[in-house]
């Protein structure tokens, strides 16, 4: 088994928001993304929430999960340590925005199992000996902001009572109500301390002896102009490091967004 990693942090960055997990003793492999907070709480050592979400779970795979777990107990026990340290910072529960969150993907491999968990937008993509590469999570996240608006639209002829459209013109607002939608129905799929992340964690396991290689990378690897099919050729054709830089150049290139950019590609 050959083991290829590559963590860079945002241009726009001083410390990355994305954590990764190599835990060769049980052959844990994962990587989680904090998204980036509305509320402006810190820590002690000026550490905000997307931060300390990602790293708890990569502290929790690291060094607390047990092999005798499901990936999916693993998470949902992450996400209860979660709970608790936003509740110690004395972080406001009740309003989703507050909430510290992670989205996250992580492998377990065994002599002739593969075992995935995923949340949100961070996939997992796996290339079989006969040459087919297929996606084994669903992002969650994409188009999030259209369904939210369809929620809303749905919701004002029940006669619910919001702010009109155009107040969710300003991105911050649109990203508090995207928020709300958390592990819901049409919403997305994120560890953010509330027990409902067990409902919507998507996992399950592929025969290990069919598997050539498999991917596991936050959405900062989404390249703008290719599927993640596409995407997973260039990997595997010119190195995931090598990837990343030269998406990073592009991104410089077209002063475009530039996101935490973590990956870990796996070879049998």
């Amino acid at each position: 088994m050959e083991i290829r990693t590559s963590a860079r942090v945002s241009l726009s960055k001083k410390v990355a928001e994305d954590a990764m997990v190599v835990n060769k003793k049980l052959n844990v492999f994962g990587v989680f993304d904090g998204a980036t907070p509305i509320s402006p709480f810190k820590n002690a050592e000026g550490m905000n929430g997307a931060y300390l979400a990602s790293n708890l779970f990569r502290k929790y795979f690291e060094n607390h999960f047990q092999s005798k777990l499901t990936l999916a107990e693993g998470i949902i026990q992450a996400n209860r340590r979660l709970m608790e340290e936003m509740i110690l910072n004395n972080i406001d529960i009740t309003r989703p925005e507050e909430l510290w969150t992670t989205c996250g993907a992580v492998v377990k491999i065994d002599k002739q199992k593969i075992s995935f968990a995923q949340l949100g937008d961070c996939m997992i993509i796996a290339e079989y000996h006969n040459g087919h590469i297929k996606t084994l999570t669903k992002d969650t996240v994409k188009g999030i902001s259209s369904r939210a608006k369809v929620k809303r639209e749905n919701d004002r002829k029940k006669g619910i009572i919001l702010p009109e459209e155009s107040y969710f013109n300003s991105v911050k607002n649109q990203l508090i109500y995207n928020r709300s939608m958390a592990n819901t129905v049409n919403g997305y799929s994120v560890a953010n301390g509330k027990e409902t992340v067990r409902s919507y964690i998507q996992s399950g396991y592929i025969d290990s002896r069919d598997l050539k290689s498999i991917l596991l990378i936050s959405d900062g690897l989404f390249h703008p102009k290719v599927d993640l099919i596409h995407a997973y050729k260039i990997i595997n054709a010119i190195g995931l490091e090598e990837y990343s830089v030269q998406l990073e150049k592009e991104e410089l290139k077209n002063k475009t967004h530039s996101d935490d950019k973590t990956g870990i590609f796996i070879r049998f």
